[in-house]
């Protein structure tokens, strides 16, 4: 009696596994023209995605290296990845920062080599998120765990550059380069990064002025329109009083700012014998 070759047990298997994800595979196709064309389908059609892969005993943090491992690790990887977009155009930050978690370890361990058509913009979308969140450590360590060819993409590229803006206080040049993002999914996070530039603006001019006028505090915010910064200020600067009548801004009710906290003769004093103790001995 003769036995089938290995070969044709690989080949039935592959046939085998072909069959089984078809409606998977069709699935995901279908769930990732919903979130390009943004339509309301999109989370349903996860919530299913997301019950094929609890299945999959390949995936983390099982790892179970069966024959069709990293075709079920591609699906998964390409599943999160859409998930990802689907935050940002559902403008939820709890849901992007947990299915950046998801793609961690496929990115980590099992992604090189299989990247997506996305795959770029992920990366730089979760530096951008860390940047905005001012998690500039975990910013760094992210960085350096790309490889020397990720780390010249102009969506990671883009993020060390204003990282680089933000350290020096370059508020003008953060404000150049997110005019022009490499991906318009960019669009979501530069809003809030934006926004957190100009109240710090705010607080520099709250310790350096008593009055402005409101053109000099709009050139100042880098806004476009008076009607920008009135709106601006209204949001978050609540005690400055704006005389739209007189154009005038008066920030002395705002002098609750983080300079004052600082105790600076108390650092000058310390700094002082410090200096003097190292004269001593040296």
């Amino acid at each position: 009696v003769s036995f089938p070759s290995d070969n044709f047990w690989i080949t039935l298997l592959s046939a085998l596994y072909s069959l089984v994800m078809s409606v998977p595979i069709k699935l995901l196709e279908e769930f990732k023209a919903s979130v390009v064309a943004e339509d309301s389908t999109a989370e349903q059609k996860l919530s299913q995605l997301k019950t094929i892969l609890l299945e999959l005993d390949s995936l983390p943090p099982l790892c179970v290296e069966t024959p069709s491992a990293a075709e079920e690790r591609k699906f998964a990887m390409e599943v999160f990845e859409y998930a990802v977009i689907l935050s940002i155009h559902q403008e939820d930050r709890d849901s992007f920062n947990r299915y950046m978690s998801c793609l961690k370890p496929y990115y980590l361990n099992y992604a090189r080599g299989q990247k997506s058509e996305i795959t770029n913009a992920i990366l730089g979308l979760n530096l951008l998120y860390l940047l905005v969140e001012n998690r500039l450590a975990d910013f760094h360590c992210e960085l350096e765990l790309l490889s020397e060819e990720e780390k010249q993409l102009p969506t990671v590229t883009f993020c060390t550059l204003l990282d680089q803006h933000l350290v020096v206080g370059s508020y003008d040049q953060v404000l150049v380069a997110a005019a022009n993002p490499p991906t318009k999914y960019f669009s979501f996070f530069l809003t809030s990064l934006l926004e957190t530039v100009r109240i710090n603006i705010g607080e520099c001019a709250a310790a350096a002025y008593t009055t402005l006028t409101l053109a000099a505090a709009t050139k100042i915010l880098m806004f476009d329109y008076q009607e920008e910064t009135v709106d601006f200020i209204a949001a978050f600067y609540p005690t400055w009083e704006v005389n739209e009548a007189r154009g005038e801004v008066h920030l002395s009710g705002a002098k609750t700012t983080k300079s004052e906290e600082i105790p600076s003769l108390r650092l000058i004093s310390q700094n002082l014998a410090y200096a003097t103790e190292l004269e001593r001995i040296v």
